[in-house]
Order: C-alpha cells, then structure tokens, then sequence
C-alpha cells in the first residue's frame, strides 16, 4: 500500500500526519510513504529524517481579499495542479492523506478526479479555509474537538482528537539534563514559538532571561532565522549564562521528546501541533496565541487547562510572573497537565489508521 501525504508551509499540517505514518509503519512494515510539500517549509527536514520521499509542488495561496497577490494566484494555481497531477500519475498512491495546507488542495481535488480516496484532517479549533474548500472532494474527514464538527458534513465526519507521535512521549530526562546543560539543582522552563517560532516570545525572554535564569534552567527554541542577533540570543550556545544555565538553538528534530520529559514548566504559541504534544506530556503550559489567527480559538477552549496569556495586553514581565508561580506551585502544574491531557484526546494514530486501511 502507498499513502500520499500532502501539507507543509508550517509544522500544523504536518506532526498529525507524521504520527499517522508512524503508527501506520507499526502496522504494515511494507506500507510506502509520499510526501508532497512546499519548497521552502520547514517540514522537508522533518519528513526526510523520517525516511519519507519529499517532493514540493508551487504553494497557491487562497487569497481572500483582493491585494497583490490575485494576479499571481491563477499561475500558481495552474502550476500546482499541473504538478499535482504529474506526481499522482507518476506514484499511483492508494489514499491522500491531508491536514491542511495550501499545497493539500490541488493534491486531494486532483486525487478526487483520478478516483483517488483521500483522508483530511482539522486540527485546528476554527475549520482552516483549505479543509472547508476540500470538503466536499475527502472520502473522510476527522477532527480534533467536538466544536468543529458542526462545520463538516455529518455523514464523513467523525471526532477522534489529533494524533501525536509515540516518540514524542519517550523522552529520558536524564539524557535530557545533560544534552540541554541543566543545573539539576533548578528546575527547567521549555520556550518556543511552534514550527516557525515567535519573534515576539523569542524578545520577551531575551528581556527576562537575567532574572529568570535565577531560578530555573531554560531551552529556547526561536525557530529558523528568529534568533536575535543583537542581544544574548545571538548564537546557540549550552552552559552557564548569567545565574543559570541557557540553551538556545533555531530547531530541534530529535531533541524535542528529551526538551518536553525534562521541562516543568513550557511556554508555547497555541498551535494545534503544540498543544497537541503538550497534551500528549501533561505538561504544564503558559499559551500565548498568536493574534488574529486559528490559534486564539484553540487557546480559549484550553484555558482552563493552561495559563492563556494574550499578547497585545501582555508583557515580558507577565510571562515572568506566570512562570514563577508555577515553578513556585507543584500541586497546579500537575493538575494543569492532568487537565490538558484530558481535554484533547491524542492516542488516537493507531485508530485512524485502522479507519483508512479499511477505505
């Protein structure tokens, strides 16, 4: 069997469908993957660490207001389709699998002409435009929380949560300890800004770091090119900095389980993806959505479950204080985790597969 997975542009689209993949390769070690992304994402380096053949296709952006970008969008999107239908031709595969993402929808609407089944799946609380537009080409369609099912056909669609990589949970925090520099004797806080990162985030613990590397460890992930070099997070480094002990680094692969086993405390964007693997680790968060997007609806029906703090009304020192009180407080960064993991299902790779093998 062979399972074209289409989604890239951010890591959103792309961790459900590489957890799918590798609970699909537990299943059926003779199973053969595809993957179609985009050019310049950062999800090539994550599916080609995986084993998976990559190919890109143009992204054509669906524009929703008139600007600039309208007198490009029909070329885009004739190359796209032009592409699409080369590779489909070319790999024959048995499903598509999607999670959103532009270059999904020359990829699934190509698939429904060539009578090619397909798979795509809503991470996101808000239904993203490129699922709303291929949902009446998907033979079935999944979700992660109850609140979005209204917004699919009801006789496709079915609740199930989003999928996190079984890796992602076996992380060894001892291996941790040493690999990120900790100071055993404190406690460590995991920051970063989702697949892309957060400049704003990345500027917030720059201006806290002094103060906070008193009292904890910290990993700063600040995503490609996000590193201020102007300022302490200028180059990656491991070892004491200040009072404490500082990692900071543009990506991590590998790294992230052993990053989440050994944090007591992450700080995060409200991407499905995080939040998923959060979820997934029990860990206790402070979510800082990324305004005007599909985050902030992901990050009001965790906020119960996690210290939500919105950025236009938020400062540094804000993230400060809230990180302090939960280093400060054993007994509610375990129910906070405790409750996020209970809020979203993500145990559910294996049963998805199950569903697909079956179309």
């Amino acid at each position: 069997m062979k399972i074209l997975f289409a989604g890239g542009g951010t890591l959103g689209p792309v961790t459900p469908l590489l957890a799918v993949a590798e609970a699909w390769k537990k299943r059926d070690a003779n199973v053969e993957f595809v993957w179609i992304g985009t050019k310049s994402g950062p999800e090539r380096e994550f599916v080609e660490k995986e084993g998976i053949r990559f190919f890109w296709i143009t992204q054509a952006r669906l524009v929703r207001w008139l600007n600039g970008e309208w007198l490009w969008f029909p070329l885009a999107m004739l190359s796209a389709f032009s592409q699409a239908f080369r590779i489909l031709r070319k790999e024959k595969p048995d499903i598509i699998a999607a999670a959103g993402g532009y270059t999904s929808v020359p990829i699934v609407m190509v698939g429904r002409i060539m009578g090619i089944p397909s798979w795509i799946h809503q991470s996101d609380v808000k239904p993203i435009l490129t699922n709303r537009v291929l949902a009446p080409f998907a033979t079935c369609i999944t979700v992660a929380w109850e609140k979005t099912l209204h917004a699919f056909p009801k006789s496709k669609t079915i609740l199930i949560g989003n999928p996190v990589r079984a890796s992602v949970r076996q992380g060894i925090k001892a291996r941790a300890e040493i690999m990120f520099g900790c100071d055993t004797s404190k406690p460590t806080v995991f920051v970063f800004g989702g697949g892309t990162g957060s400049q704003w985030i990345n500027k917030a613990v720059d201006e806290i770091q002094d103060e906070l590397l008193v009292i904890a460890n910290v990993i700063h992930l600040t995503g490609k090119g996000k590193m201020n070099v102007e300022s302490s997070v200028g180059v990656p480094l491991v070892g004491t900095h200040g009072n404490g002990n500082y990692f900071v680094i543009e990506s991590m692969t590998d790294e992230m389980p052993d990053a989440y086993a050994v944090a007591d405390v992450v700080v995060s964007r409200a991407g499905a993806g995080a939040i998923s693997e959060l979820a997934a680790m029990r860990k206790a968060s402070i979510i800082i959505p990324l305004p005007n997007s599909p985050q902030v609806n992901n990050a009001e029906v965790i906020r119960e479950a996690s210290v939500v703090l919105e950025q236009s009304s938020s400062t540094p020192r804000d993230v400060l204080n809230q990180i302090r009180r939960l280093l400060n407080d054993p007994m509610k960064r375990l129910a906070l985790g405790e409750r996020l993991s209970i809020t979203l299902e993500t145990d559910c790779a294996e049963r998805i597969v199950e569903m697909l093998g079956d179309k």
